[in-house]
């Protein structure tokens, strides 16, 4: 549980500095479209007129090779201010990957973690839960197995993957929350996912759902109506609600993955603690009925 979620949180911080910086980085200050490198594109010319590195008051360790049609990531960018990701960015990310080897292995040598006692399809396990970071899952998976499974998962990963599709803006790029803006939307969102999700739960648990009310309705009906839909439905709607007032693509994916990532919390917890045998709603584990 640990090692995953320190991976994730690490990760998340690793390639948002590397968004920050606009690369593999650049000082403080610059912004690698100006200063010393433009001295560097000016003085292209004025080599070929006999004018000597010494002359253009800084010297390079790279030169002009061959000029391509075509754009790249790195058009009007410079290569001042600039190092080379190898060896530099190579050699730390392979020392710290051995490092992080090193405490697994040591991890695994001093740190018991047993397996429970083999399956036993005649006495199966109640409740069967999926690993932790799936119970989330699998609490949607209760309300509709293709769309817990897989029509939300995918709506959300592609959702995701748009995003930077979506985000043209050039202001507050690689800032924390996008701003002080950011900040509010991520703040106010949070509130209305909680809210969303524990209510959507109390009802469910409180009043059930569809097949509770109506035992024979059509199982096409179940699918397309459930209380994951239902979330997922509203996430959307707040999410457009906040591009449109904010007039901001930016503000309105910062609004989608807050609602996402409030949604997963809250979710794998009460999976985690509240569902027991049968899939049903317990206070605790010391409720549950016994054997």
């Amino acid at each position: 549980m640990v090692l995953p979620l320190a991976m994730t949180v690490l990760l998340g911080v690793h390639f948002w500095r590397i968004r920050k910086d606009g690369g593999l980085t650049h000082p403080q200050g610059t912004d690698g479209t100006h200063g010393e490198g433009d001295a560097g594109h000016a003085s292209v010319g004025k080599k070929s007129a006999g004018v000597q590195p010494s002359d253009r008051g800084s010297s390079k360790t790279y030169g002009l090779m061959a000029v391509v049609r075509g754009r790249t990531p790195a058009v009007n960018r410079v290569m001042a201010n600039t190092v080379p990701t190898y060896p530099n960015a190579l050699f730390a990310i392979a020392a710290l990957s051995m490092v992080s080897l090193a405490v697994l292995l040591l991890l695994g040598h001093y740190i018991d973690a047993p397996l429970a006692e083999m399956a036993n399809p005649l006495v199966p396990e109640n409740p069967a839960k999926a690993p932790w970071y799936f119970l989330g899952l699998q609490e949607l998976v209760s309300y509709s197995a293709f769309m817990g499974g897989i029509g939300i998962p995918t709506i959300v990963v592609f959702g995701l993957m748009l995003v930077p599709y979506l985000d043209r803006e050039r202001d507050e790029i690689g800032v924390w929350f996008g701003g002080r803006q950011g900040r509010r939307v991520c703040l106010w969102t949070a509130i209305f996912a909680t809210a969303a999700v524990i209510g959507m739960l109390a009802f469910t648990v409180n009043l059930g759902w569809l097949r509770s009310w109506y035992p024979h309705i059509p199982q096409i009906v179940i699918t397309i109506l459930n209380p994951g839909t239902i979330l997922l439905a509203i996430f959307v709607a707040w999410s457009l609600t906040v591009m449109k007032l904010t007039n901001s693509t930016r503000m309105g994916a910062l609004a989608t993955f807050t609602c996402f990532l409030v949604a997963f919390v809250l979710l794998t917890y009460f999976a985690t603690v509240h569902r027991g045998p049968n899939w049903q709603f317990y206070w605790s584990q010391s409720d549950w009925p016994s054997h």
